[in-house]
């Protein structure tokens, strides 16, 4: 039935009365009084339109416009002059401008930031042997230029340099244990990461996954971030280029992208950090063991089971590690404070 907005249609009710008014602002009771989809409004008494029907943006909501009789939010924008200089309007939402770029997810799949911070067409792909010399498949399936450092396992670094999150690192700047990480922090392929309940806990880009805060692939492009985000291997991370402010568990990297704060946190920098009788040896306290027995160690700490050649109480783990990176344990483990698991 078409909807009855104006006028005094004519309905016979169950006396055969011609001249029923049932379109709106007439007077009613309840709603079998009017016509659908109107109803009865209890305090004015008339035919109205309910809730989220209308027939033009006066009948809406602030903020919300009347599209084929129904009410629905205003678009962000509805032409690119409606956002900011560097963004564009694409669908009512405001994005950054594809053709201008900081990282590869601002552009389009098949495209790369090159040269002048310019989207540059490169192709798709689906392994590094799709793409031209110099080039590989990135998590877009986008052939983008070859990053230098980056790696996919230790055989990919030079030198003792080891694969930690991506990137070839100096065994100095990987952690093996949890201790040269700092309270509340685990070591997981090389790199520090939070002990987690939930996503809450984690940082731009993180979610919390078998109680370690991890980073997650969320986006192919820049299109399908928040505001003043943008897509970076695969995470949409907040910028921070103008000095603007990262969230509690975030900070400002080099890049000026607001990252997850899993920077090492050693847990002491010298002996005054550490109980009476301990003391500070590469960022952990340490118990000394004199005797050189381990049964010196374990009246210590039950965990701190060996007494080494250097006289200093260690865990077995800390001994005779049996991981340093995820390349060391079978495909489906991580290494975890040097336990493949």
């Amino acid at each position: 039935m078409a909807v009855v907005l104006t006028g005094c249609p004519v309905w016979g009710d169950d006396e055969g009365d011609p001249t029923l008014c049932v379109g709106l602002g007439c007077a009613c009771f309840d709603d079998s009084d009017c016509a659908s989809p109107l109803v009865c409004d209890e305090f004015s008494g008339t035919c109205e339109l309910p809730d989220g029907v209308c027939r033009s943006d006066s009948d809406c909501p602030s903020g919300e416009e009347c599209v084929d009789d129904v009410c629905v939010p205003e678009p962000e924008c509805r032409e690119d002059d409606d956002c900011d200089g560097d963004e564009r309007c694409d669908a009512g939402a405001c994005v950054p401008d594809v053709t201008t770029c900081r990282t590869h997810g601002d552009c389009e799949v098949g495209s790369y930031c090159g040269e002048g911070d310019l989207c540059t067409p490169s192709g798709t792909c689906t392994e590094d042997g799709d793409c031209e010399s110099g080039f590989v498949c990135d998590f877009r399936d986008t052939c983008v230029p070859e990053t230098p450092g980056a790696c996919s396992s230790d055989a990919d670094c030079t030198g003792e340099d080891v694969c930690v999150e991506g990137f070839c690192r100096d065994p100095l700047d990987a952690c093996q244990f949890a201790y040269e990480c700092g309270p509340g922090q685990a070591c997981i392929n090389g790199g520090c990461a939070p002990i987690c309940g939930s996503d809450d806990d984690c940082g731009s880009g993180a979610t919390c996954q078998g109680g370690f805060c991890r980073p997650t692939p969320e986006c192919t492009t820049t299109a399908e971030c928040g505001s003043g985000e943008h897509c970076v291997d695969g995470r949409c991370l907040p910028d921070c280029r103008g000095g603007e402010s990262c969230d509690a568990l975030d900070y400002c990297a080099e890049d000026d992208f607001c990252r997850p704060d899993w920077r090492r946190d050693p847990f002491c920098d010298d002996d005054g950090d550490c109980a009476m009788g301990s003391i500070c040896v590469d960022g952990a306290c340490r118990t000394p063991c004199p005797s050189g027995t381990n049964d010196q160690c374990l009246m210590t700490d039950v965990s701190l089971t060996v007494c080494d050649t250097d006289m200093l109480c260690y865990t077995s783990t800390e001994v005779s590690p049996e991981c340093a990176v995820q390349g060391d344990c079978d495909a489906d483990e991580d290494c975890v404070d040097a336990t493949c698991r």
